[in-house]
């Protein structure tokens, strides 16, 4: 798990996908996810709502709430516990946040998953 994921998730093993960060910029963000189990589409959901915590995003947002997932489809059946997930920021405004999600096999590179995620920030 990248370094300071730990205190910006509250999820534990089993549930925490997050792995290897594998490329960081100011738009995007890949990284390694593991699984527990072969994903569904709801794990890969779920892997991308916890990569958003991977953008530098304002010290005053601390907590990250899902307010939606939209054209989420799941492409090809996975056969690894494991897959590489690409989250490019759309859209923002204020503290809204707009994400697209992206999951690939991590050895052919093969389209697993996609999808959008709207979420906003806030602090304690």
């Amino acid at each position: 798990m990248p370094s300071g994921i730990n205190t910006r998730l509250p999820h534990k093993e089993p549930l925490i996908f997050i792995g290897l960060l594998m490329e960081e910029s100011g738009s995007h963000v890949t990284f390694v996810a593991h699984f527990p189990i072969l994903p569904t589409l709801a794990m890969f959901c779920e892997a991308a709502a916890q990569g958003s915590s991977l953008f530098p995003l304002s010290p005053d947002c601390t907590i990250g709430v899902v307010s939606s997932f939209r054209n989420s489809k799941l492409i090809s059946k996975p056969f690894q516990c494991e897959a590489h997930l690409t989250i490019t920021i759309l859209h923002t405004f204020n503290n809204s946040y707009l994400f697209e999600f992206k999951a690939f096999a991590p050895d052919s590179q093969q389209l697993l998953a996609t999808g959008e995620i709207a979420m906003f920030y806030t602090s304690l």
